[in-house]
């Protein structure tokens, strides 16, 4: 039976650690020349464990816990299930707090079926959480999934800017600008250009998944892969990391209210709720959006752990190659490549 771990770094760590000491243990008592033959095993594992002790380091430099304050709160995401998991919290706990809050989606699902029942899910969800129907909207803005349309997009820009200036929103949250899905970086595309600091909007990034891997800023993901040479009996479950050195605020909510969100997810049948509710009811994480921070690509490419399991792909199986170097293919819509905002946006 597989030992499952949702967000227990320290047991992680502790997990690999004891492995490697234990394979020393066998090495030192085989002894020479035989133990020899062990070595390199127990030195791999070795490097595992300090790869996971320093991604341990890295979180305490990376995680700071927050505090919600009052806000006239404006929620954007492509998808139904988006905005809970990245404000599931936040969101009730700013209307508890006396603060407006208004949620819209912006991309439904191209069968009509399946998006009048992710929008009923949707006001299932958030009505958990005291909200009525009319604080949700379900617009049709973004470009579909796999269709490039610069067109549409350029014309989603006053779109949005006209829902902004009606609203007079003091804080923002987007999916983050990170190449898990094209539709979240051409929503977080669209508001940094949008919003200008001078406007003194609290812009908040909210990572979900992304293909960046990185010792310095994905210490969550590097615990996820080292624990995968645990013999397949272990698997680290992290929340979502950022893609750089801005700091992951992690919002406190009380034990109540991370069983609401638990049940708002559990809203989205449609979208493996079971799921959703053992690996997303975190408390929400959110990254504050630097001004004038526009990106042409959510990170590079070159040298990125991404490009080496894509070339990896062309000389090797690729069931190999996803049991060494699992992950994301690229942004969800245009994989294997990244998210190219001037080939979306187009020509100006």
């Amino acid at each position: 039976m597989k030992l499952r771990l949702f967000g227990q770094p320290d047991l992680a760590v502790a997990l690999l650690g004891l492995t490697a000491l234990l394979l020393w243990a066998v090495v030192l008592d085989i002894g020479w020349p035989w133990g020899l033959l062990a070595l390199p095993i127990a030195l791999f594992y070795a490097g595992l464990f300090a790869v996971s002790a320093w991604a341990r380091l890295r979180l305490q430099s990376l995680e700071r816990w927050a505090d919600w304050r009052k806000q006239r709160l404006l929620i954007l995401a492509p998808h139904e299930d988006d905005c809970v998991i990245a404000a599931g919290g936040v969101g009730p706990r700013n209307r508890e707090l006396g603060g407006a809050t208004r949620i819209v989606y912006l991309a439904p699902e191209d069968d009509p079926a399946l998006a009048a029942r992710r929008a009923d899910e949707a006001r299932a969800a958030w009505r958990h959480a005291g909200f009525a129907d009319s604080d949700l909207k379900h617009l049709d803005l973004l470009p579909r999934l796999r269709q490039r349309d610069p067109q549409k997009l350029r014309a989603a820009g006053p779109a949005l800017r006209a829902i902004i200036d009606e609203f007079r929103p003091t804080a923002i949250i987007v999916p983050m600008f990170e190449g898990g899905h094209v539709q979240h970086d051409m929503l977080a595309g669209l508001i940094g250009r949008i919003v200008k600091p001078e406007e003194q909007i609290e812009i908040f990034e909210a990572p979900e998944y992304s293909p960046f891997t990185s010792l310095a800023f994905t210490p969550h993901r590097v615990l996820a892969l080292a624990t995968r040479w645990l013999f397949g009996l272990v698997s680290y479950y992290g929340p979502p990391d950022g893609i750089d050195g801005r700091p992951v605020l992690k919002f406190r909510l009380t034990p109540d209210e991370l069983a609401r969100k638990r049940r708002m997810l559990g809203a989205f049948v449609s979208q493996n709720a079971p799921s959703l509710m053992e690996t997303r009811a975190y408390p929400d994480r959110l990254v504050r959006w630097t001004p004038g921070s526009v990106r042409r690509h959510p990170f590079e490419m070159r040298g990125s752990y991404l490009a080496l399991a894509q070339a990896a792909r062309r000389v090797l199986p690729a069931a190999l190659v996803n049991r060494l170097l699992p992950g994301e293919s690229g942004t969800l819509g245009r994989e294997p490549s990244l998210t190219d905002w001037d080939a979306e946006y187009g020509a100006q």
